[in-house]
């Protein structure tokens, strides 16, 4: 008997637990309706990805599928997809793998894994967000530390992100403090007058992060 079969014996008098156990790829997939929608899932991801990675503008060849560095990255971007359940996200996904084959992106493994670690990480909302941070720092080009600029275009951020992502007024500086983590977003500090240090940028990497996904 498996290590999870014997666990599962734990949990004689709990079916649905025993259920979940037998998902696990160790338990040996029996046939049951469980593990058959937890397929489903699974193939629906896989296709989303594999549909995306199909209309790059990068073709797979033999010699790519057998280098190291590209298995790599394919069997860590094909993890990460695979759980994930927004489908816009498991796109980004393949466009990431797809940018990585793009001799003008001048990227290097190393770059990807962590792009990849990124975006993974990120929420589909959070993306949005920054998304939408990004749009209007290029529309109000200046200097990226300079308060005054960054408050050209903070109403309307805030406006734009209780409207399309639904993040009340109140939550919203939490929500961007909590964004840092992810080294995407940079809060300005300073004691300037009457500034809460409330308000940021996004950051190169984010600019980085978008090039992958949109190239």
């Amino acid at each position: 008997m498996s290590l999870v079969g014997k666990i599962s014996e734990s949990y004689s008098n709990k079916p649905y637990i025993q259920s979940l156990l037998k998902l696990l790829p160790y338990w040996g997939a029996p046939d049951t309706l469980l593990q058959k929608r937890a397929d489903e899932i699974r193939i629906d991801r896989m296709r989303a990805f594999f549909d995306e990675l199909a209309i790059g503008q990068h073709e797979l060849t033999e010699d790519l599928i057998q280098s190291e560095d590209f298995l790599h990255c394919y069997f860590s971007t094909i993890k990460a997809a695979l759980n994930t359940r927004r489908r816009d996200k498991i796109r980004m996904m393949a466009r990431l793998l797809n940018s990585y084959l793009s001799p003008s992106m001048n990227t290097t493994t190393d770059e990807y894994e962590e792009l990849l670690a990124v975006l993974d990480a990120i929420s589909f909302r959070e993306f949005n967000v920054l998304h939408s941070l990004y749009q209007l720092e290029q529309s109000n080009p200046g200097d990226e530390n300079n308060l005054g600029n960054i408050n050209k275009y903070w109403e309307e951020f805030k406006d734009k992100v209780m409207a399309e992502v639904k993040i009340p007024q109140k939550s919203l500086s939490a929500f961007m403090a909590k964004i840092e983590r992810t080294g995407l977003y940079l809060r300005i500090t300073g004691g300037f007058y009457d500034y809460e240090g409330d308000k940021g940028r996004t950051t190169p990497l984010f600019g980085r992060l978008l090039a992958f996904i949109k190239e």
